[in-house]
């Protein structure tokens, strides 16, 4: 049975302070969620939607997700000026919502760097960073999607869980979603503040590619080696033979013979 989001449920569960300056939409259809807040005037935003026609993912990729088995969730925050290194925001982003995934019982949740949220060798959510730089602001607009209750026979280009199977049972949508937009705006609110260094330190507890041999492709190389972390800018660090080399983008996955 499909929970249909409500909007009195969501927002009631926010927080006062988090009320006071935050525009709730949610959506039947529509083309990108990540989209329609990027273009919206409202400095703070939380949309959603119940089914995406053109939802995104990294590098270009299509978001699936049918009607009322996910979450289609944007969080836009609107910055006076950026006054703040951007490196490692969308990994600080990732450990936040995989820690809400945690709180809620799914304890072996970790991040697959640079920003998909993994169960066991399986994607559970995948996140979208998307900025711009207008003459009011700098508008940062973060785009989950979180797998809740997908049916099975939903073909997908990769290994693929929901949190009703990691969990072992049934959890609300609406419950969910108000979690998610509650830690993370709150996370972007204190980003400034905080920066990267906060998140470097608990970043071997999510790490799920930790002294993996793994491959990354990248737009003109693809490169094997093991993964040994991260720096203190966000980049992956990749053993190759004697070389350590530091990977500022791509797609990593682990090399088959080195999953369990």
């Amino acid at each position: 049975m499909i929970e249909i989001l409500d909007y009195s449920m969501i927002w009631n569960a926010l927080s006062p302070n988090l009320q006071t300056q935050l525009q709730l939409e949610i959506f039947q259809e529509i083309d990108s969620t990540n989209q329609y807040a990027l273009n919206s005037s409202h400095p703070y935003l939380a949309c959603l939607a119940e089914y995406q026609t053109q939802g995104r993912g990294r590098q270009g990729k299509h978001w699936i997700s049918p009607l009322g088995s996910g979450l289609c969730l944007s969080l836009k925050y609107r910055y006076s000026q950026q006054h703040f290194p951007l490196v490692g925001l969308n990994l600080a982003l990732a450990m936040t919502i995989a820690k809400v995934l945690r709180d809620l019982g799914a304890v072996e949740v970790g991040v697959k760097w640079p920003n998909d949220i993994g169960w066991r060798q399986c994607k559970l959510a995948g996140l979208l960073l998307e900025t711009r730089l207008s003459s009011i602001g700098y508008d940062v607009v973060l785009g989950i999607g979180l797998n809740l209750n997908m049916p099975k026979d939903v073909k997908i280009d990769q290994a693929w869980t929901d949190l009703q199977t990691v969990l072992g049972h049934s959890i609300s949508r609406n419950m969910v979603a108000s979690l998610l937009i509650e830690q993370g705006m709150k996370m972007l609110q204190n980003y400034p503040q905080t920066h990267f260094t906060k998140f470097l330190a608990e970043w071997d507890a999510f790490d799920l590619l930790k002294s993996k041999k793994i491959q990354v492709i990248m737009p003109t190389n693809r490169l094997i080696g093991i993964a040994s972390g991260i720096d203190d800018s966000g980049a992956l660090r990749l053993q190759v033979g004697e070389t350590q080399l530091p990977i500022y983008y791509g797609e990593a996955s682990i090399c088959a013979a080195d999953t369990e």
